[in-house]
């Protein structure tokens, strides 16, 4: 998915699930952000060097990468050599943190995190997210905390994957623009 924001261009994917070189990453992105399932975690972390390596070589000047629940290794807290490969490959990995691109302010939250209303953001122009929010494009399947995020910090993006089968899909909830950026079908 390509979008525009602020004189950037930013790609946004998910749900590679190890397919990663099926897809085709527009050369003139600018910011280039993978939301997670990029593989299938086994806890041995080598699964992760194409990836990094593929990842690492776009020509975009930031790169995102925002673990999914396929990558367990950050579920278990495992991930320190894992999150250092991603450091020395230019590869941000983002965790309940906002990052600054170059004026574009992307933030991050995991499915299950309960943040004080008064600790939301509010200056976000882009939030991503593994998962969806509940009740938009989730078959059910989607996160309460983050449909209160979404609808608290009012990002103009949302961008999430996990949901296959709504892939690609779009819907508007106030504001902010959600899109499931997940291309497992897709490149399959």
């Amino acid at each position: 998915m390509l979008i525009k924001t602020s004189n950037k261009a930013i790609f946004a994917f998910s749900d590679t699930h190890g397919n990663h070189r099926h897809l085709q990453v527009p050369e003139n992105a600018d910011i280039v952000i993978c939301a997670g399932d990029a593989v299938e975690d086994d806890l041995k972390g080598v699964e992760y060097d194409d990836f990094i390596s593929w990842f690492g070589a776009l020509p975009a000047k930031w790169k995102l990468f925002v673990p999914g629940n396929h990558e367990l290794s950050f579920d278990l807290n495992q991930a320190n050599d894992i999150i250092r490969k991603f450091e020395a490959a230019g590869i941000t990995v983002l965790q309940d943190a906002v990052e600054d691109c170059d004026g574009v302010i992307i933030g991050t939250v995991s499915g299950n995190a309960r943040i004080a209303d008064e600790d939301i953001p509010i200056d976000l122009d882009i939030l991503v997210t593994h998962y969806p929010p509940y009740g938009v494009l989730d078959e059910d399947l989607g996160s309460p905390e983050i449909l209160n995020f979404v609808l608290k910090a009012k990002p103009k993006w949302h961008l999430f994957g996990h949901i296959h089968a709504t892939e690609g899909q779009q819907l508007q909830l106030g504001s902010t623009t959600c899109q499931n950026i997940s291309v497992f079908n897709a490149i399959s």
